[in-house]
């Protein structure tokens, strides 16, 4: 008989880990007294899992901007304790991708952009405010454009007095979390289209239940 575990709602699912036996992890949330907590877990039992399940861990601190949480530290949240879903479904399907020798960090918040030819820069104004800045003065319209992808990717606000500018409801600054998006910020067609194509994968089953 296979065998389960209540976890939480999945809310994300990286189906076959190329870096390690094509096992599948899922992310997990639980709302305990009005706040997110998220859980990774695999019910993959091969030579390396636990490890591969460590490296992701570590990702999600340091990398997306998780901390765990202080009386039960296998469970993790955002400081600001709300949720920031689609964003941390997307970034969490990208560190999935990484090889476990990597090491774990923030991305920068400044990247050069082919479309403005030059560099935008990320930049906090407090409060979970945020302004797309470009290098060079033309490049106002992309840090716009940039804006846009970021309001879409993180369901957050765009303002309507400064398109450069987005806003978390939270209040809250997410830096990392802002970090590991602004290449898909800057690439948001096809990262909703890699959405779209992924959005048929199947649920995380007991290792009787799967396909090795």
């Amino acid at each position: 008989m296979s065998k389960t575990l209540e976890i939480g709602r999945r809310i994300e699912l990286y189906s076959m880990d190329r870096h390690c036996h094509n096992v599948s992890f899922g992310l997990y949330e639980r709302v305990v007294d009005g706040e997110r907590r998220y859980c990774l877990h695999t019910y993959g039992q091969k030579d390396g899992v636990d490890e591969r399940k460590a490296f992701l861990e570590r990702c999600l601190t340091t990398m997306i901007g998780l901390e765990p949480v202080a009386d039960d530290p296998q469970w993790l949240r955002f400081p600001c304790g709300s949720t920031h879903e689609r964003a941390l479904k997307r970034a969490f399907l990208d560190i999935c991708k990484l090889e476990s020798s990597s090491t774990p960090g923030a991305l920068p918040l400044t990247a050069f952009d082919k479309k403005a030819d030059c560099e935008l820069t990320v930049q906090s104004l407090g409060d979970g405010q945020y302004e797309i800045v470009p290098a060079e003065s033309d490049g106002q319209r992309r840090a716009g454009a940039v804006a846009r992808g970021f309001a879409k990717l993180c369901e957050i606000d765009q303002s309507d007095d400064d398109p450069t500018r987005v806003a978390f409801g939270c209040g809250t600054a997410h830096d990392a979390l802002m970090g590991q998006l602004l290449f898909r910020a800057q690439n948001v067609r096809a990262a909703m289209r890699e959405e779209e194509d992924a959005s048929g994968r199947g649920v995380l089953s007991a290792p009787g239940n799967q396909d090795e």
